[in-house]
């Protein structure tokens, strides 16, 4: 399991993506458009923005990206992604997690071939929350 770091922009993600792997000495190793998905509503405008990147920096270090169509100030706009090794694990944490919070994306199986869900705690902390499926 591993925790990552998931910044959020309104609408500057591929120029801080840029920025950051400059900075770190990384590379862009992921970069989907919201084009890309298939059968989501786009807000007119962002069909070219970040649906969702990586910049990986130093090895095994990765931060995570997204534009997103709502307000996105200091302290809402990070969140912690976190890759699970099984749907088991996946789904207890997303349980425990949302008890008590708000579910932005429930859990669910998505085009890029993963078990993903988007919530925030009752903390206040915001969770993206991933299990890869393998392929069949």
């Amino acid at each position: 399991m591993n925790v990552i770091p998931y910044l959020t922009f309104q609408g500057t993600t591929e120029e801080a993506m840029n920025f950051y792997a400059k900075a770190l000495q990384g590379e862009i190793v992921q970069l989907d458009r919201y084009s890309g998905a298939p059968g989501m509503q786009i807000p007119e405008g962002w069909e070219d923005k970040v649906i969702h990147g990586r910049v990986k920096f130093g090895g095994d270090n990765f931060l995570y990206f997204s534009d997103a169509d709502r307000d996105v100030v200091a302290g809402n706009s990070v969140s912690l992604a976190v890759e699970f090794d099984s749907e088991e694990a996946v789904n207890h944490a997303f349980n425990v997690l949302a008890d008590g919070g708000s579910v932005f994306m429930p859990l669910g199986k998505t085009f890029w071939g993963a078990l993903y869900g988007k919530l925030t705690d009752k903390f206040g902390i915001n969770w993206d929350l991933n299990h890869t499926l393998k392929s069949e």
